[in-house]
Formats: structure tokens, C-alpha cells, sequence
């Protein structure tokens, strides 16, 4: 039986946080200005984590990386996050996100070419289908007793 394979160093070392401005719609005729964060850890290779920084407060959402690849080309997502194509703000479009919960929806978009280029960044550093061998199992295992 062979031994699971530790998260790949170089992989994490090849994979940098993208910061961008992106705009959140408050009113179908008001948009403020946004940072966001799109963070990779090959170490949890399945998700994408995002922050999204207004003024001194931040609110933090993981989305699959799978949907943000498919929501650059399409109309994706169900519930709380919702992501589609927008053809305006610039040569490459932009990415429409669309998180929900309690209160009014945010929406929030973001460049679609920026992005793409981004997620390539995560795909070449954890190919599909290649995911599971960038998980620490035993780690997982560990934690899964550590909360009982």
C-alpha cells in the first residue's frame, strides 16, 4: 500500500492571491468600488476563497474553483451563490457574482479575462483530476475525531 502523497510546496509557492478592484451593486444605478481576494491552497484543492473588503470590513466566502471555470462561461450556481457572463466593462467582460443569504442579495462583478487567467494559475498548479492527491488525509481523518 503506498503512503498519501503531503501537498506539493511548489505547488503552493505557484499559486499567488489575485487582488482586484471589483464593484458592488447596491442600486440598479449605484455601484461602489470593492476589494477583493481570490486565495488558492493547493493543500485544499477543491476551493477558492474570497474576500471581499469595503472601507475596514471584509466578508469571506469559499467557492468551488470548478464554478468560478464555469461561471466565466455560463450561467451557474444555485442558492446562496449564483455566478453568469456579463458582455460590458471591458474587452474580456466581466463575472457577475451573485451571494445570498439573509437580507438583499450582493452582487458584486469582477473582470472575466483577469480571472480566467488566475484560475489557469490554480488548474496548472492542481490538474483536474489530480485533487485528491494534494489532500493530507491523515490530517483530515485527525480532524474529523478532534470534534467529538
Amino acid at each position: 500500500m503506498s503512503e498519501a502523497r503531503r501537498p506539493d510546496d511548489r505547488a503552493a509557492a505557484l499559486v499567488a492571491p489575485w487582488r482586484t478592484s471589483g464593484r458592488r451593486q447596491v442600486h440598479a444605478d449605484l455601484e461602489i468600488p470593492i476589494d477583493v481576494t481570490f486565495s488558492y491552497d493547493p493543500g485544499d484543492p477543491w476551493a477558492v476563497r474570497v474576500s471581499f473588503a469595503h472601507l475596514a470590513r471584509a466578508t469571506d466566502w469559499t467557492l468551488s474553483r470548478e464554478l468560478l471555470r464555469s461561471g466565466i462561461r455560463t450561467s451557474c450556481g444555485v442558492g446562496d451563490v449564483r455566478l453568469w457572463p456579463v458582455r460590458l466593462g471591458g474587452r474580456g467582460g466581466r463575472l457577475r457574482i451573485r451571494l445570498g443569504g439573509i437580507g438583499p442579495p450582493v452582487l458584486v462583478d469582477v473582470d472575466r479575462r483577469e480571472l480566467r487567467a488566475w484560475l489557469a494559475t490554480t488548474f496548472e498548479a492542481v490538474p483536474p483530476g489530480t485533487e485528491p492527491d494534494h489532500v493530507d488525509w491523515a490530517a483530515e481523518v485527525r480532524n474529523l475525531g478532534a470534534g467529538s
